[in-house]
């Protein structure tokens, strides 16, 4: 079951286990060259998000959720690490329940051109899938992801993919330059399905209060922010409906101060309660 996805990211978004089998920053920095072009840059961070149910559709289906996620991202000088682990219990309207954690882990080049990730999840604590794989970019975009599990599958990218981070820095871009609207084909390895369309709409910033009254999401999450809109289109699939949406209030920084996560029957929300700046290690 498809849960979470976050573009955070930066966002946003989920999750994996384990040693990233390229955590081999060598053979990234490689394949990747350094950045000399001046961009928006990402706050490090570790935050941890209460997951809610906000709406479910009548019928069978979600009738309730709860649960949490803890997304980091850390500054590894010539690339950020992101993890993500989602831990969340369901509740059907049939009287079933599911337990689903999902763990995520990922490196990727700060230039966009190469990505390794590992993903795992757990359904009712058993396994339910585990993958690794990376993911190379040529300057134009266009290149290979390749995912290891059971059998290997490799996903032939088209010119404009771009790695999750590297859409997120486009995204303050745009948002900052007054763009309304901005849409790529983004891949980070979170789903085994590769690349996804993703339709942004950027309203106008707002100036917003710090998500809490404590001291340490005050100072991080107050101030201007955009309250953007994505939409995900699976590019396999080729429908005019997206696979969900993503709605966020996206910082210059790069956090995000609240996300609801639409699947079409429910809705999951997602409120921040915890935040910590983490500092690079260059």
């Amino acid at each position: 079951m498809k849960l979470v996805r976050l573009i955070f990211t930066a966002a946003c978004v989920v999750l994996a286990v384990g040693a990233v089998p390229a955590w081999d920053r060598n053979a990234a920095s490689a394949a990747a060259p350094a950045v000399t072009k001046a961009r928006p840059s990402l706050t490090p961070h570790k935050a941890t998000y209460e997951l809610s149910l906000l709406r479910a559709a009548p019928g069978d289906g979600v009738r309730a959720a709860r649960g949490t996620m803890v997304y980091t991202l850390a500054d590894r000088c010539d690339g950020y690490t992101i993890e993500s682990s989602v831990a969340m219990n369901l509740s059907y309207a049939g009287g079933n329940d599911q337990k689903v954690d999902q763990r995520y882990a990922a490196w990727e080049a700060k230039s966009g051109r190469f990505s390794s990730f590992t993903m795992q999840t757990l359904e009712n604590n058993e396994p339910a899938k585990t993958y690794r794989g990376t993911i190379t970019l040529d300057a134009d975009g266009s290149g290979t992801a390749t995912y290891e599990a059971d059998k290997t599958t490799k996903f032939e990218l088209a010119p404009g993919t771009m790695l999750s981070t590297a859409h997120t820095v486009a995204l303050l871009e745009n948002a900052a330059a007054g763009k309304k609207f901005f849409s790529r084909e983004v891949i980070d390895g979170s789903f085994d399905q590769g690349p996804f369309l993703v339709t942004a709409l950027i309203p106008t910033s707002r100036e917003g209060r710090a998500a809490q009254d404590k001291e340490s999401l005050g100072a991080m999450t107050g101030g201007r922010f955009w309250p953007m809109s994505l939409a995900y289109f699976s590019t396999s699939a080729k429908t005019t409906t997206p696979e969900y949406e993503l709605g966020m209030e996206l910082l210059p920084s790069g956090i995000s101060r609240s996300m609801t996560q639409d699947f079409g029957t429910f809705s999951i929300g997602f409120r921040l309660v915890e935040i910590e700046q983490l500092k690079p290690e260059c």
